[in-house]
């Protein structure tokens, strides 16, 4: 297999939008996203107002940009996960995979779930990178099974339902303000699907 290595061009734009990116969610952080205009995420960089639009459509599609990136990183979680996990127990493990990042920095990640309650926009935006993660999960997991033994509609139940479990969870530590273990909540909510 030969694995393409970007030209210099190609590095370029990917630094330019990584730096939009840690530069806008730092400022929607610090300031709210309401708050925060496309021209202070720029003007720090010394990039012009059109080249943000370039890479992004949206504050919000800055925002999420990382966890629409995180599909691809999934699937190859779910790809990997032993052949002997029930489908079931293979998302559950994919989508616990993420914790690492929450045990990281549970202060970023509390602050990062405040942000994205702050505005409607940010709901319905957040609502929409679950849907993305969804359809990635359950196109993976037909691939995993063959479609033989999971059918479209099967994944997409065993999907949906384990990331309403997973959505769930994180509402539920969120809400102790992040003073709750994160692993044991994330941990019980799974468990209660089987008990349904």
């Amino acid at each position: 297999m030969t694995v393409k290595i970007p030209n210099l061009r190609e590095q370029q734009k990917a630094a330019i939008r990584k730096d939009l990116i840690i530069k806008g969610v730092e400022l929607f952080l610090k300031q709210g996203f309401v708050n925060t205009t496309v021209d202070q995420i720029v003007e720090p960089l010394g990039i012009a107002k059109r080249t943000f639009f370039r890479y992004f459509s949206t504050k919000e599609d800055l925002l999420f940009a990382w966890q629409i990136e995180k599909v691809p990183e999934l699937v190859q979680e779910l790809n990997n996960r032993p052949s002997d996990e029930t489908p079931y127990t293979a998302v559950c493990n994919t989508l616990a995979s993420l914790l690492t990042r929450y045990d990281q920095n549970p202060k970023l990640a509390l602050a990062f779930m405040a942000l994205t309650k702050e505005t409607s926009s940010l709901i319905g935006k957040e609502y929409e990178k679950r849907i993305i993660w969804e359809q990635g999960l359950a196109v993976a997991l037909i691939k995993r099974e063959g479609e033989k033994q999971m059918p479209p509609l099967k994944a997409r139940i065993i999907v949906g339902t384990v990331m309403s479990a997973w959505t769930a969870a994180l509402d539920e530590w969120f809400e102790s303000g992040g003073q709750a273990d994160l692993r044991p909540i994330v941990k019980k909510a799974f468990a209660m699907i089987n008990e349904s």
